[in-house]
């Protein structure tokens, strides 16, 4: 009994000894994928690309109610004009233009509430699959990255906790960060004058006069 007993207390120790070697064997890295994604040209490209689909959309939207509020106006002319002192005949006749440009009116509201529909639909899943591709794109490098330079694992340094808010990790070494290496492998084709810093320091201005100006009217 005594025998298995040392038997088992050296195989543990052997097995922890395993562990910890194996634990210090796994060779670590982070990457900031949200400042990776900003700094990447292909996301400004394709955020110039969607916005003017989006405002295109708007336009075609646009022209569409201006025609009904033509047709709208143009009813209530014909309601304007009706007067008891006018022939049956006259009231007659403007009935029936009234009636015709309801029913017209009517037709358009629905074509433009469908067209309306569509348009949305359509451009939501254009946004889906191109961000999808961007992310792709992201992961795959940094798949690359760490597999290049023999990393075992590697995190996100920018993930957010989606309950507290906070950062999932709230620290990590600055030596581990493999973002710089991801940034340049996902930039060797930007167009000449690209400056990636410039569009991090840009997309957080924005971010940040945002949310001032979200907190003004708390504070008045």
């Amino acid at each position: 009994m005594k025998k298995f007993c040392t038997t088992v207390s050296v195989l543990a120790a052997l097995f922890g000894a395993m562990v910890a070697t194996a634990q210090a064997e796994v060779k670590v890295a982070s990457v900031n994928m949200t400042e990776l994604n900003i700094m990447f040209y292909k996301r400004v490209d394709v955020e110039d690309s969607l916005k003017k689909q989006e405002n295109t959309i708007k336009d075609e939207i646009a022209s569409r109610q201006e025609k009904v509020k033509a047709l709208v106006e143009e009813a209530q002319k014909l309601q304007k004009q009706m007067d008891p002192t006018l022939s049956e005949a006259a009231v007659k006749k403007l009935r029936e233009q009234a009636a015709s440009i309801n029913n017209e009116l009517t037709a358009e509201q629905e074509e433009l509430k469908t067209f309306v529909q569509r348009r949305q639909i359509a451009f939501r899943e254009i946004v889906r699959r191109e961000l999808a591709l961007l992310s792709q794109e992201l992961h795959e490098t940094v798949q690359a990255v760490a597999r290049e330079n023999g990393y075992d694992v590697v995190i996100d340094s920018s993930a957010i906790n989606g309950v507290s808010g906070y950062r999932v990790f709230p620290y990590v070494k600055p030596e581990m960060d493999i973002t710089p290496l991801a940034l340049k492998k996902l930039n060797a084709g930007a167009p000449a004058g690209f400056d990636a810093q410039a569009e991090l320091e840009r997309v957080r201005g924005a971010a940040q006069q945002q949310q001032e100006q979200q907190e003004q009217p708390q504070q008045q």
